[in-house]
């Protein structure tokens, strides 16, 4: 976006699909014998190595396709990239939990394969004209935003990170 001195603005949209910010906050992670949550976020996060590795978040609010129309097959196309619809809008799906059902023209089938970033391979081209319909879950790809963790340690084996933020990215 660009703001002029007169008051009027610009704006150019680059991306297709928006990006979605998360951010958790934990009151309470332990580290303990047996019970060493504070590790285990730490380990993730430097694992990662900061915002330059990219991780799949399972959002539990938002996660479910149900019956979503995600191609048409034209007879000779075979790749087909999962999306997911809200409202009348629809946005890529980059990372596939499951997949309950998957139809062409109305037919369940399972000659196909899918990746890691939710692009479907049918074994034999979808016919001209067949709908391409799914029903499962889906990740949402991210990347932390920072290349540090905030955290405080008000008790002794009790830790507090009160944000853990990240991103959604395009592969």
């Amino acid at each position: 976006m660009q703001k002029a001195v007169s008051g009027r603005r610009r704006t150019t949209a680059y991306y297709s699909a928006p990006l979605w910010s998360f951010q958790i906050s934990y009151n309470a992670v332990r580290k303990r014998p047996g019970l060493d949550e504070w590790s285990r976020l730490v380990d993730f996060f430097n694992s990662r190595k900061g915002q330059f590795g990219e991780f799949l978040y399972f959002d539990r609010s938002d996660h479910l396709v149900r019956q979503h129309r995600f191609g048409t097959g034209d007879g000779t196309t075979v790749r087909f990239q999962l999306s997911r619809p809200i409202g009348g809008w629809v946005e890529p799906v980059y990372g596939v939990v499951n997949i309950d059902a998957l139809t062409v023209g109305g037919v369940l089938t399972a000659a196909y394969s899918v990746d890691e970033l939710g692009l479907v391979t049918f074994a034999v081209p979808p016919p001209n004209g067949a709908s391409l319909v799914w029903s499962g879950a889906f990740y949402f790809r991210c990347a932390f935003d920072a290349d540090s963790l905030d955290g405080a340690q008000p008790f002794r084996t009790i830790w507090e990170m009160k944000n853990v933020a990240f991103t959604s990215i395009k592969p």
